[in-house]
């Protein structure tokens, strides 16, 4: 190899954010760049603004005797070693409120019912969780056909979103609905949309560790209960799931509990919550970590309890499909690819993008 593509070779690590040689390698173009940009600038902005927090003594003492309190409860429980044991089984979905409202021109219902999910007796974190009350009460917009029964696709929204203008165009409803005729559900995670505390997403990564396992657990019960409730009460012959980023991990973990599912998308998914935090975390305060007494191992054993890595996929094979950027700052594709084999190697497109540039992605 000459020093010129040694030098090309050592850019484009750089430009994609990994060594991996086995993916596909993405021609540097001037449309990639910009991808590129547009994707390392939201990620900087919003890594930013825990570089302008300087986390105060009080955040830091919480989050120290958080992450020790809950490994040592995860551990005495076997929540670590059975992360499956740590969920509950929600109860069936009943006697929803629905009104029909619009967003960009297409019609929908909106869906409000009691959560009902609670964190464990004494689970560090808990008290606070359970004290965000607009958390409680979980949301969902609904496109449906009139007529007889049709499959129902899921769609779980990504990270600071969750209102009805984005997350319909996002996954471009009006194709998935009108032109497939599918029915849409689309559940709206804690702590987003009308479920947040602040900005939407605010609280889930800059909250505290312990806020980032709730959200999950959290996530999961809400969305089996509204699987549930399309089968049973919507008469759903089919019921699929598809996420974006977060959504993607959240879609992913969801395998992992309805063996009926009949289909997994998982978009520009985030398989390693720990890793990804830590890529964009670490570089900022590497010296303070052993001081205030934190270690990634805890973060890395009590999200086990969350993590779709920890846990087996109950759908065949063939329902599993990966989509992600070959530039994408957000998820890097090591993540991807981890997800992947972890899935043992399902269908998998690898598009020449970032993470926010997948609405615009022909493949």
């Amino acid at each position: 190899m000459s020093f010129i593509d040694e030098m090309l070779g050592q850019g484009r690590d750089w430009v994609v954010g990994h060594r991996e040689r086995d993916l596909p390698r993405p021609r540097l173009t001037p449309t990639l760049a910009g991808k590129w940009l547009v994707d390392e600038w939201a990620l900087q902005f919003e890594v930013a603004q825990s570089r302008l927090r300087w986390p105060a003594a009080d955040w830091r003492r919480r989050l120290r005797d958080e992450l020790g309190d809950a490994v040592e409860m995860y551990n005495r429980a076997g929540w670590v070693d059975d992360p499956l044991s740590y969920h509950q089984d929600p109860p069936p979905l009943e006697n929803p409120e629905i009104k029909k409202r619009s967003a960009s021109g297409i019609r929908y219902e909106h869906l409000r019912v009691e959560s009902g999910y609670t964190t464990h007796e004494g689970e560090p974190g808990g008290e606070r969780w359970e004290a965000y009350e607009a958390n409680r009460t979980a949301h969902a917009w609904i496109l449906r056909h009139d007529g007889p029964p049709r499959p129902w696709l899921i769609c779980i929204n990504g990270y600071r979103t969750g209102r009805p203008l984005v997350d319909l165009n996002a996954f471009d409803a009006r194709r998935l609905h009108k032109d497939l005729g599918l029915n849409l559900a689309f559940p709206v995670q804690p702590l987003h949309g009308p479920r947040s505390e602040g900005a939407s997403g605010d609280r889930v990564l800059h909250g505290g560790a312990m806020n980032t396992v709730h959200t999950s657990a959290h996530a999961i019960w809400d969305i089996r209960r509204l699987a549930d409730w399309l089968r049973a009460d919507q008469g759903a012959p089919k019921v699929g799931a598809m996420g974006i980023s977060l959504g993607g991990y959240l879609t992913a973990l969801l395998t992992c509990f309805d063996d009926d599912l009949q289909c997994a998308i998982a978009g520009v998914p985030e398989a390693d919550l720990v890793r990804g935090m830590r890529r964009n975390v670490e570089p900022i305060l590497p010296p303070f970590y052993e001081q205030w007494g934190l270690s990634w191992r805890s973060l890395e054993r009590v999200n086990r309890v969350v993590s779709p890595l920890a846990m087996e996929p109950m759908i065949d094979h063939d329902r599993r499909f990966i989509f992600a950027g070959l530039v994408d700052r957000w998820v890097r594709p090591g993540n991807v690819r981890a997800l992947w084999e972890h899935w043992d190697q399902p269908s998998i497109c690898w598009y020449e993008g970032s993470h926010l540039s997948f609405p615009f992605e022909p493949e």
